[in-house]
């Protein structure tokens, strides 16, 4: 074969390998689930107005954790509440069960992670979680788990390794390890996080970052909190 002929075959077959290599990489996308996580509900009656800061702080914990698992594609918050800006469902209590389809929808998520919590006699949390398919509205799983306020992220750990069961995520032992590497912390803390996660969300990011610096302050074993801030201190206030 002469030297011209290798040239126009290499040149022929170019773009079928291209082609062939982009398909592979949206299959792999497309077998990796896409989840968002949307803020959580507060059906407290007691201490409601104190706790309302964790219904982002929820949404944000769950995210942070579920992010760490490259079988796993996580919309960002940001995209969400876009969305949700743009639907005009920012006001609390607005997001249903069938608007939050239509957000999932525009946010490109393929499942949502939404929940609730309650404060209950005792200093007593329940946590209640449930998975939707975006594209039918089906409940695939729903979990809870109940708790004193310092042990809540044991509570959002369990939570979390029932949704990867239920996706069927294919985790390597490092990567399941890394759900538990959480560990509680005060739940004073925990607030102030929650408090700096919806300055965040307010674009208030000089706020946020004294928020985690509190929340760093209170429990100095506050990961998810140094994690925020030194993700803020990159960005301009």
């Amino acid at each position: 074969m002469s030297t011209c002929t290798r040239k126009a075959n290499m040149k022929d077959s170019l773009p079928q390998l291209l082609f062939c290599c982009f398909a592979f990489f949206q299959f792999s996308a497309l077998a990796q689930p896409t989840l968002g996580v949307l803020d959580f509900d507060n059906n407290s009656l007691a201490e409601r107005q104190r706790l309302e800061p964790l219904r982002q702080g929820l949404a944000q914990m769950f995210s942070s954790e579920l992010g760490q698992l490259p079988a796993l594609n996580l919309v960002e918050r940001a995209s969400l509440h876009r969305v949700i800006e743009e639907m005009k469902l920012g006001q609390a209590g607005m997001i249903d069960d069938k608007t939050a389809q239509q957000v999932g929808k525009l946010a490109g998520a393929q499942y949502l992670l939404l929940g609730s919590f309650i404060y209950l006699p005792g200093g007593k949390l329940r946590v209640d979680t449930r998975v939707v398919e975006v594209e039918t509205g089906r409940i695939l799983k729903a979990g809870e788990e109940t708790g004193k306020e310092g042990q809540l992220f044991d509570m959002v750990k369990a939570l979390n390794k029932k949704l990867v069961k239920e996706l069927a995520l294919k985790l390597s032992a490092t990567e399941l390890a890394k759900l538990d590497n959480l560990k509680n912390v005060k739940f004073a803390a925990i607030m102030l996080y929650s408090q700096g996660v919806a300055c965040e969300d307010r674009k208030d990011l000089n706020g946020a970052k004294k928020k985690y610096r509190d929340a760093i302050a209170a429990d100095a074993n506050f990961t998810q909190a140094k994690q925020r801030l030194a993700a803020l201190e990159k960005t301009k206030s």
